[in-house]
Order: structure tokens, then C-alpha cells, then sequence
């Protein structure tokens, strides 16, 4: 499907169009309900002023959308702005359009930016979240037509990050499902099962799962509502996570009940401090698991002696001991992940960075542009 985002401009509109027309970046310019002859800037805004509006600070002046096809349709620039215009007429009618096509990536895309006020009624363009997605559904309507490339925007991503999620990282920042995908992916690599899996998140991260139908739901602890897991991203979804357990756990579909005794080798039956592995090549028979078992059982406990029995000759408690030692282990596992955590934050900037390199900058260096341009907030629904 033909990809169509949009902000929308709180600034001026001479930097925007003047952005979009640079002839370093676009090959076709053209214009809907304009004077070709004029500046299109001007005309946005003397549309604007003769109904009273545009002067608000905060006010939205325009929107721009981007509009680009799968790389392997192969468009020619002639092809990909006659689909833009196209597009304009279909969703914006009469409102004031000037659209231009960029041949200066490796994708061949089109900017349509829109004056928000109807020059005919004076009305703003406005549309929510499910206008937005009715705007893409015919956007993908009008590629089928042409026979372009569909994909399925309302998929979510492995990483599924939303705008703000995106600004918080470009501040340095940690956002609460960020770390909720960190933690899961960390409880799935050190559990061999599903409930070993939520036992995890619980004890070290104080994460629940408060639904277990066909998706969980994880429950951050400072949070008092659940999000699902394909919220966060297809690689938090339950079945996702059951299919990983399954495959590094010798190769077997981790399943909701993967019960006592499997053939995988695991035992899940409670013994003292968790559930007992048992080896996963030798000991496939319940009388090698039972052995398996037996021995580690007998091994803990002489390490929990042992233990005592040290904490009674330095004259200190062994309960006490224990919680100072796991506090210490937890307070170095806290470390290990705001490292971890800071490492990817600096490696999703750079990844964000590189993604929009250019635009900003070249925007700013634009004949005429607004100072305050930098103030454009995005629209619901992207």
C-alpha cells in the first residue's frame, strides 16, 4: 500500500513550501485551486485572512502529507505525482494544495501540503484518528487500482514506538513500554516456561500479566492499566513469546500448558527455590528426571547448610544474609540494564537521526523560513 503520513504546520507555510519546491529536491511541482503565477505561501495566507483566521499562534495553518510507494513499484517520477494529484482531488476537494515530487532519495515520493481553510466556506480541515485512517484506506484503494504494492499499515511493528515514544528517546530519555519490551525480552531468555516466564517479570520487575487470552496484557507497576503485548510490538504478543520459549528451549513449541512432564526434558513440579530443568540430552525418562531432580535438591540444601552454618560462626543471620545478597544481586542487574538501555537509547537516536537526516536542516536553510516552524505538532493516529 501507498504510505501517506501527515503533520500538521502551526508555523508559517513559506518554510514547508519552500522546503517541498527546492528544485535540488523536487522534479514536478504543481498546484490545486492556486495561481500558478503567485506565491503559493502568500495565497494560503491571504485565503486564511479573508476569513479571519491563521493568526492564532497556535493555530493550525496547513498540513503536510507525505506520500510514497513500495521502492519495488518501480514508479517514474511523472507516475508517482500524477498518483498525488490523484490523491489530493480524491481527499482534500476544494482546500488550496501544492504538491511536488522528490527524486533526491532512493524512494520516489510526493508532498502534498494542504492549506487548512476551505477558500470556498472558510471551514478548517479537520479529521481525528479514524478519519486518518479512512484517508489511508482509500489512499491504499487508489494503489490497488494502479496495481502498486499493498502492505497492511495497521500492523504493528517488532518495536512498535509511537511518536512521543520517539521523542523521548531523541531527549535521552526511557519511555514505561520501552521498558516493559526490555524487561520481557530479558524474562523470556532466563525462563524455560510460561509460568516461569511470568514468575520473572513479577518477582525481579513487579510486571504482571493480568490477561492471558489470545494476547497478554502486561501491567507496568506504576502504571494502573494493562497494555496489551501487540501493542508494544509483534515480538511481545503471547504467541510470540510461547514460540520463542518453545525454540530455545530444545527446539519445542512452548504451548499455555505445557504441563508437568514434557519431552523436552523439564519437570515442572515446585522443589524449594523454582521449577527443576533437567538435562536436555541424557535425561529424556521420568527415572533420569526424578534422579536429576533428587540430586540438585540434595545440593541445595547442602549449599543452604553450608551456608548457616558460616552465618552462625561470623554471629549473623542467615534469612539476613540472603536478602542482603539478593538485593545486592538485584541492585547489579539494575545496573546491567540502565546500561543496556542507555547503549540502545544512544543507538535508536543515531538510528532516528540518520532517518530524518536532511529534512530539518535543509528546511531551515530555506528562502523565508520561519523561525518558529519548529513548533509543528504531528497529528493523532501516526
Amino acid at each position: 500500500m501507498p504510505l501517506l503520513k501527515c503533520s500538521a504546520g502551526k508555523a508559517k507555510p513559506q518554510s514547508a513550501i519552500g522546503y517541498i519546491t527546492n528544485p535540488n529536491k523536487a522534479e514536478i511541482v504543481s498546484v490545486r485551486n492556486l495561481f500558478e503565477d503567485e506565491d503559493y505561501a502568500k495565497q494560503f495566507e491571504e485565503t486564511a485572512a479573508m476569513y479571519g483566521k491563521g493568526k492564532g499562534y497556535n493555530e493550525r495553518k496547513y498540513y503536510h502529507f507525505k506520500l510514497s510507494c513500495a521502492r519495488q513499484d518501480n514508479l517514474t517520477p511523472q507516475e508517482a505525482h500524477k498518483f498525488a494529484e490523484e490523491v489530493a482531488e480524491k481527499l482534500f476537494g476544494d482546500y488550496e494544495c501544492v504538491l511536488a515530487t522528490h527524486t533526491d532519495t532512493n524512494t520516489v515520493h510526493s508532498h502534498i501540503i494542504v492549506n487548512a481553510v476551505d477558500p470556498l466556506t472558510g471551514k478548517k480541515l479537520q479529521f481525528g484518528p479514524k478519519d486518518y485512517v479512512s484517508m489511508k484506506d482509500e489512499v491504499n484503494r487508489l494503489g490497488k487500482e494502479h496495481g502498486y504494492t499493498e502492505t497492511d499499515f495497521r500492523k504493528r511493528g517488532k518495536n512498535s514506538r509511537t511518536a512521543a515514544e520517539r521523542k523521548i528517546i531523541l531527549n535521552g530519555g526511557v519511555s514505561w513500554k520501552e521498558e516493559l519490551r526490555e524487561v520481557i525480552v530479558e524474562a523470556i531468555g532466563k525462563s524455560h516456561n510460561e509460568q516461569e516466564f511470568k514468575d520473572y517479570l513479577k518477582a525481579c520487575y513487579g510486571v504482571e500479566i493480568t490477561r492471558s487470552g489470545k494476547d497478554y496484557s502486561y501491567l507496568h507497576p506504576q502504571k494502573q492499566k494493562p497494555i496489551r503485548g501487540a501493542k508494544l510490538g509483534t515480538n511481545y504478543t503471547k504467541s510470540e513469546v510461547l514460540g520463542k520459549l518453545g525454540e530455545q528451549n530444545n527446539g519445542i513449541k512452548s504451548t499455555e500448558n505445557n504441563g508437568r512432564e514434557r519431552s523436552g526434558g523439564f519437570v515442572g513440579q515446585s522443589s524449594g527455590t523454582g521449577i527443576v530443568r533437567a538435562n536436555r540430552s541424557t535425561h529424556r525418562g521420568s527415572a533420569g528426571r526424578a534422579i536429576v531432580q533428587s540430586l540438585d535438591c540434595i545440593e541445595r540444601e547442602m549449599q543452604q547448610i553450608s551456608f548457616g552454618a558460616e552465618c552462625a560462626n561470623r554471629g549473623t543471620d542467615a534469612a539476613s544474609e540472603e536478602r542482603k545478597i539478593e538485593r545486592e544481586r538485584a541492585r547489579m542487574e539494575s545496573e546491567r540494564r540502565k546500561r543496556e538501555l542507555a547503549r540502545q537509547n544512544a543507538a535508536a537516536v543515531r538510528e532516528y537521526a540518520d532517518e530524518h537526516k536532511g529534512e530539518c536542516s535543509r528546511a531551515e536553510e530555506s528562502d523565508g523560513a520561519d523561525t518558529n516552524r519548529s513548533k509543528n505538532s504531528y497529528s493523532k493516529g501516526d
